[in-house]
């Protein structure tokens, strides 16, 4: 299994979204990205507790099923895309 880090947004203590996730770059870099990416909200997003935080994790099989979900959720799209047109 490899390192998978991940950057997630929350609001407050609530969990949001995943913004990102890879295992291609290095800890460190990923961290650096939520810094600047902290660094770049404005005062009123920080005043709503908008924040980005580096999770990382081991579990490459969670990550796979990411991508065919995603994978899946794009053909399903692009599906209803072409039927409506």
């Amino acid at each position: 299994m490899s390192q998978l880090y991940e950057i997630h947004c929350y609001h407050g203590d609530i969990f949001q979204y995943v913004v990102a996730s890879t295992n291609k770059f290095p800890e460190e870099k990923v961290r650096k990205d939520v810094e600047q990416m902290n660094n770049m909200l404005n005062e009123e997003l920080k005043g709503k507790g908008i924040r980005y935080i580096f999770v990382a994790t081991v579990d490459n099989k969670y990550y796979q099923n990411r991508q065919k979900k995603n994978k899946h959720d794009l053909n399903r799209q692009k599906r209803n895309t072409e039927l409506s047109h």
